[in-house]
């Protein structure tokens, strides 16, 4: 498993700018929101990205390959500098 190949291509970045897709649900409407990865784990992942703060306990969604969207919960919103922000993602299961 440590081969980095084999785990990069398990993520789906977009091909203009590498990328992560992520939305925000409110209620029925999706609000696209694109971050790049710090960490990731099995039960959840971390990201920066630039934006409005987002409340903890938002749903979020995580768009791990072209086919698989993943639902996640924020965990954590902190403000590292104006309108950026690091987010931690508690993966819904």
């Amino acid at each position: 498993m440590s081969n980095p190949d084999r785990r990069a291509h398990l993520r789906y970045r977009d091909p203009t700018n590498l990328t992560l897709r992520l939305s925000i649900m409110d209620g029925e409407t999706e609000t696209p929101l694109p971050g790049l990865m710090v960490n990731e784990s099995y039960t959840g992942l971390a990201c920066v990205y630039v934006g409005p703060a987002i409340e903890v306990n938002s749903e979020i969604l995580w768009e791990e390959t072209e086919g698989i969207r993943t639902p996640c919960k924020v965990m954590r919103c902190q403000n590292l500098c104006t309108d950026v922000f690091l987010m931690a993602l508690e993966i819904a299961g």
